[in-house]
């Protein structure tokens, strides 16, 4: 490779982590963090990601069991065909998302000021 190619690369890739660097700081919040759970659009439940929780839920779908723990939450049980939601890694910082399509269940991450 030529000098001017590297050099190219090398100002791409820092204007890229600098981008990144930038979406972060944008999004990071000290405001507490809240677990959100929705079924078909309809809020079921709020829990704090701060406190240790434990809870499932039940509809003629099926059950999901959200954990919430060590300030992350995950799906540890459910009965759908496929356990997509189980093999999601635990979600942590605002807008992560679980979702449960056979059983139309979304978990998120939410500022506590966010609501809906």
């Amino acid at each position: 490779m030529k000098k001017n190619e590297i050099i190219i690369i090398l100002v791409l890739l820092a204007s890229c982590l600098i981008g990144i660097a930038v979406f972060y700081l944008v999004r990071a919040t000290d405001a507490p963090l809240s677990v959100r759970v929705t079924r078909q659009g309809t809020v079921e439940a709020i829990f704090p990601l701060s406190e240790d929780h434990t809870e499932t839920f039940v509809d003629a779908l099926g059950s999901n069991t959200l954990e919430i723990s060590d300030g992350t939450a995950k799906i540890v049980e459910a009965d759908c065909p496929d356990h997509i939601c189980v093999r999601t890694y635990p979600i942590s910082s605002p807008g992560e998302t679980i979702v449960c399509l056979p059983h139309k269940l979304v978990v998120e991450v939410i500022s506590s000021g966010e609501s809906r």
